[in-house]
């Protein structure tokens, strides 16, 4: 009977974070370069049991092992890359492959696929609400709206005379040690390896969160939910008979 609680009260915290996961999914399905994150939980406290009988406790057969509870494992990122989309817009750049735009942020360095930039207030190439990009020799300052961006990111005048600087690209060995913070950024103390990763000028890369799918995720944590709370309920009320029923027996 309490063995019960165990796993309702489990089951309605692990599909309430999971909901909390798919809800940020769904909520950044428009923002550009945003990867979906998975919620995965696992079983705590495993334990063997035994079938016996009810006098000769001796000969035991074991059974398998069950779990009281589940419990949080990890929230994972798919690093799978987004469509690519024109969008005309004078600052947006996408990536043709793996690798990450560097962006100062309040928090240090931040390593994002968002190529939605434009100029902040000084005329420094920034991603809106996050920082400054970070170029091959520091922080770009354009100053204009007249220019081109090459497919190695190189920043230049209308007419190619002017160089304004050239956005980096990089790219990590192992994708397991970024985590993810606001705005789809990803922070790491792992090094950074340089990338030769080329570019569409004019083009972003789109989130990708598969919308109909998590509508169905969410759908079935719901009802998941909602079993649970409903058994939960049940079983409180069991107890309620039990504690003031069976003692007037």
């Amino acid at each position: 009977m309490f063995q019960g609680f165990y796993n309702l009260t489990s089951g309605v915290l692990t599909q309430t974070r999971n909901q909390n996961v798919i809800s940020n999914n769904m909520t950044n399905v428009s923002t550009p370069g945003f990867k979906t994150d998975k919620y995965l939980a696992t079983t705590f406290r495993e334990e063997l049991m035994y079938r016996s009988g009810n006098i000769d406790k001796d000969n035991k057969t074991e059974i398998g092992t069950m779990a009281m509870i589940r419990a949080s494992d990890e929230t994972v990122t798919d690093f799978e890359p987004g469509a690519v989309e024109e969008t005309g817009e004078l600052f947006d750049v996408a990536l043709r492959g793996n690798g990450f735009f560097m962006v100062q942020t309040q928090d240090g360095i931040g390593y994002t696929r968002d190529g939605s930039f434009t100029l902040d207030d000084q005329g420094y190439l920034c991603l809106p609400s996050v920082g400054r990009v970070i170029g091959k020799n520091g922080q770009i300052r354009v100053g204009t709206d007249k220019i081109n961006i090459d497919s190695y990111g190189r920043i230049t005048s209308e007419n190619g005379r002017t160089n304004y600087g050239q956005i980096a690209v990089v790219d990590f060995n192992n994708y397991d040690n970024l985590e993810k913070g606001g705005d789809g950024v990803f922070y790491t103390n792992e090094q950074a390896v340089a990338s030769d990763t080329q570019m569409l000028w004019k083009y972003l890369e789109r989130s990708n969160v598969d919308a109909v799918q998590e509508m169905v995720n969410m759908m079935s944590s719901q009802r998941a939910l909602q079993s649970a709370t409903q058994v939960l309920k049940m079983y409180d009320q069991i107890m309620g008979k039990a504690v003031t029923e069976i003692g007037r027996v």
